[in-house]
């Protein structure tokens, strides 16, 4: 591997040989489109961001000079979509749990990835071009959607059952030919201005539809067959009296597998089967409804019902409660009526 240059060093290049081609601000539907170039690369960039926690990006870059970069995604809590149109990017990813310490992102394939607070080695190769459609979600934004576990991804069933879910990268598969389709019409959107925006707004949503029913469609032809016998029905029912006796201060799914005498597998798939939910799906659901009795019935006010119940941040409690009730906690308190 060539010398790695820090964030910092690589910017210094960037500003020192920097030749602006064109910048632009709320033309054709987007934010901003940049096209610029460095003794490094050329970078042709454009950006909109439509309702608060919802944004598109295309980079379309040709490499001059191999490039390793250390890159650092502090703070970045953001689940990312990403569609190869051209080239292949190498990342050095070393003793993150969730994810390979070395992985590939290559043309025609598309990635969905959640990897906040970690540093990484981004590897570009002289004459590469680089052709990217990439898609940021605020899980805020993505939460506004889940109604239930029912038809949600498993690898996204933690981001509404935790405030902090595990990093992961998944290659999803093959763009396909639908998919290809909402891209092409992302890059040849064919309106201006405020129309323009509402058009690339709806290609956005219908592109990650089409990535989640591919990860969905994956899951199923891997959904492993589990063997339960009276003893482990037994021991699942026993899990869930552990959880509901300990619902302000759960044990882990490893601890309560531990703790009833079964395998952790057994148990996540398990408990779906009988209860037609995960072990926190279900852990969640009980939180929720013994705040719906404590708002409505003592009319405890909704701080003293967080801490009951064990939430960790009253905003998402809040989230939550309404997409299970239709209704604030403060609402339901007051005794108004569902949405």
């Amino acid at each position: 591997m060539t010398n790695i240059l820090t964030e910092e060093q690589v910017s210094q290049i960037e500003q020192e040989t920097l030749e602006i081609l064109e910048v632009s601000y709320n033309t054709h539907g987007f934010d901003e489109i940049r096209r610029i170039r460095n003794s490094l690369y050329k970078n042709n960039y454009q950006l909109v961001e439509f309702c608060p926690g919802l944004s598109l990006e295309i980079f379309d870059d040709y490499y001059y000079q191999h490039v390793n970069s250390k890159i650092n995604h502090y703070g970045l809590y953001a689940l990312t979509a990403k569609f190869y149109l051209a080239g292949n990017h190498s990342v050095i990813c070393p003793g993150i749990t969730g994810v390979k310490s070395n992985y590939q992102e290559t043309v025609g394939n598309n990635y969905l990835f959640y990897l906040p607070d970690i540093e990484e080695i981004e590897q570009y190769f002289a004459g590469d071009r680089i052709y990217i459609i990439k898609i940021c979600i605020d899980l805020d934004f993505l939460k506004t959607f889940i109604d239930g576990l029912e038809h949600l991804p498993k690898q996204l069933q933690p981001f509404l059952e935790s405030d902090s879910p595990p990093r992961f990268h998944t290659p999803v598969g093959k763009i396909t030919l639908s998919m290809q389709t909402a891209l092409q019409q992302i890059l040849n959107a064919p309106y201006q201005g405020m129309i323009q925006k509402m058009y690339l707004e709806g290609k956005v949503l219908e592109l990650l539809a089409l990535q989640l029913a591919q990860i969905i469609e994956v899951e199923g032809d891997k959904q492993p067959l589990i063997n339960l016998k009276a003893a482990d029905i037994e021991r699942i029912y026993q899990a869930k009296d552990i959880l509901t006796k300990n619902y302000d201060h759960p044990p882990s799914l490893i601890e309560l597998a531990k703790k009833v005498g079964i395998n952790d597998n057994k148990l996540k798939y398990g408990f779906r089967e009988i209860f037609g939910t995960t072990v926190f799906g279900y852990l969640r659901d009980y939180r929720l409804e013994i705040a719906r009795k404590l708002l409505q019935e003592q009319k405890q006010n909704v701080r003293t019902v967080v801490n009951t119940v064990g939430y960790a941040n009253q905003s998402h409690f809040a989230a939550a409660f309404k997409r299970k009730f239709g209704m604030t906690p403060q609402d339901c308190r007051l005794g108004k009526k569902a949405i």
